[in-house]
């Protein structure tokens, strides 16, 4: 297969889905990456530079197209760098064109001017997927996965282990709060990412973008009113103000500020207890409240696949991945997060169980090939693909 994948400049995509298709797939795989977007509506210069770029995706396709190098063009892009004339260009070479969409928990709606010129809306989470079917009837589940050749570590029972409870991620007051209960429990977690001190710049910052809000309003508003109704205005609106509060540092963790790729398989195999939260959460003044807007996410098959137990707030779609309580551990509530955290961390032999089984069933059905062979596979009984 030779195939154009059209996708931001993200690690965790080069080490899951283009190192999957090189190695499953494509004789020839050309990437066009383009720098994001969705937080750059309001740059004159970058509208300037996303007209350009797609210019040139356009260009490029279609030399692939003549010479009889393109068979697929695979991408992730929301409108905000897609234009539709793009799309419609694209669509009109005569090659399937997937477009695969990461967070339907809160952008699911950020497709729907170019989706109906895709052949497929893969989505990596079902939630508000019945929302898009009036933009393009054929939506194909694609949860996500993880590479074995990249996360694979053998899960085997240890004596000690570097890290008793760890998260990586970047700071929000909901992850905060939760992580301030272990510590007042008299658990010390390890935590990788961004925000969670002085010295690392936060990603939980908003800046008012008039030129994007106006932009989302004309395209996106009556969608999204007619799928989330009130809530698709006061949900963002109460977000973007809780933005404006600040939070103290969470005192008694121990930080260890962001790291990078190559040392996550390490870190989850070497945690006696990995904590995944399903749910972003935000606050309101001196309270956090729950958002109740869960998905899976990819440190769902990348903490198993590494032999690492994972410990994470449950969501709708954990139950068709794993037997919950046998390959991962799930929670709810934050006393039921405490108390399997603290039972976990001192029964090794229940999580060594746990962590041996979860890593077989990602390897046995939550992979990127497992997920790419039925992707092809439907394309090709649609008679969109060779």
């Amino acid at each position: 297969m030779r195939a154009l994948a059209v996708l931001p400049p993200d690690r965790w995509m080069e080490i899951n889905l283009l190192d999957t298709l090189r190695q499953h797939y494509c004789d020839e795989l050309h990437v066009f990456t383009y720098p994001g977007g969705m937080g750059q509506l309001g740059s004159k210069q970058w509208r300037s530079q996303r007209n350009e770029l797609n210019h040139h995706l356009v260009k490029l396709a279609r030399v692939l197209k003549t010479a009889g190098k393109l068979d697929l063009i695979f991408c992730i892009v929301y409108d905000d760098f897609l234009l539709v004339e793009t799309a419609k260009l694209l669509r009109s070479l005569g090659v399937p064109m997937v477009n695969y969409h990461v967070d339907m928990a809160f952008q699911w709606y950020r497709v729907i001017r170019t989706a109906p010129y895709f052949d497929v809306l893969a989505v990596a989470q079902l939630t508000n997927a019945e929302s898009l079917r009036p933009y393009n009837l054929n939506i194909e589940w694609m949860p996500m996965a993880a590479n074995p050749d990249f996360y694979f570590r053998h899960a085997v029972p240890r004596s000690s282990y570097e890290h008793a409870v760890s998260f990586i991620g970047s700071f929000n007051p909901f992850r905060r709060a939760l992580l301030a209960e272990c510590v007042r429990k008299g658990i010390r977690p390890a935590v990788f990412g961004r925000g969670w001190n002085s010295e690392s710049s936060s990603p939980y910052r908003f800046a008012w973008d008039p030129y994007k809000i106006v932009h989302d309003l004309r395209y996106y508003a009556a969608a999204r009113f007619k799928a989330e109704g009130s809530e698709s205005i006061l949900g963002p609106l109460r977000r973007k103000h809780a933005r404006r509060s600040s939070f103290q540092e969470l005192e008694g963790a121990d930080f260890r500020g962001p790291c990078d790729d190559a040392s996550l398989p390490s870190i989850f195999n070497e945690s006696q207890v990995n904590l995944g939260f399903s749910d972003t959460g935000w606050h309101s003044e001196t309270k956090v409240r729950r958002s109740k807007n869960l998905q899976c996410r990819l440190r769902d098959f990348e903490v198993p696949m590494a032999g690492g137990f994972y410990l994470v707030q449950e969501a709708p779609d954990h139950s068709q991945y794993y037997k919950l309580g046998e390959e991962i551990v799930v929670w709810s509530e934050p006393g039921d997060f405490i108390d399997k955290m603290i039972f976990y961390s001192r029964h090794e032999r229940a999580a060594a169980r746990i962590r041996e089984a979860g890593q077989k069933r990602v390897l046995g059905e939550h992979t990127w090939k497992h997920r790419f062979d039925r992707l092809f596979a439907s394309l090709r009984s649609q008679g969109k693909l060779s």
